[in-house]
């Protein structure tokens, strides 16, 4: 009689509900890292920290943000002007799409 009802009930034969109602343990998503170049261009934004189609590289005096890899919005939003950018390497700028909404697009001689 030293048994507990939960052994008694699963050595007549009842399995334990627990077991079935248990989920598998799913892996946590792959954290986005500065350092990891994604794909052929860069595409991570330093300001936001998320990928974007249109990070340029910024060389500014903005004393609010280091960053120098920005997308388009962040730059809009920080104010960045567009003389002030170096490269010509985004998706975006490849196909004649990057616009900006603060101040002149800077123009990129044609290669």
């Amino acid at each position: 009689m030293g048994r507990s009802l939960k052994e008694a009930l699963i050595s007549a034969g009842l399995k334990p509900a627990s077991a079935e109602n248990e989920r598998p343990k799913v892996a946590p998503r792959e954290v986005v890292q500065k350092s990891v170049k994604h794909q052929q261009t860069r595409n991570f934004c330093e300001i936001c920290e998320l990928i974007h189609p249109d990070v340029e590289r910024y060389r500014h005096r903005n004393p609010t943000t280091s960053a120098e890899w920005i997308c388009v919005a962040c730059a809009d939003k920080f104010q960045i002007y567009d003389e002030c950018r170096q490269s010509h390497q985004s998706d975006f700028a490849r196909k004649g799409m990057f616009r900006r909404e603060f101040g002149p697009t800077k123009k990129f001689p044609k290669s």
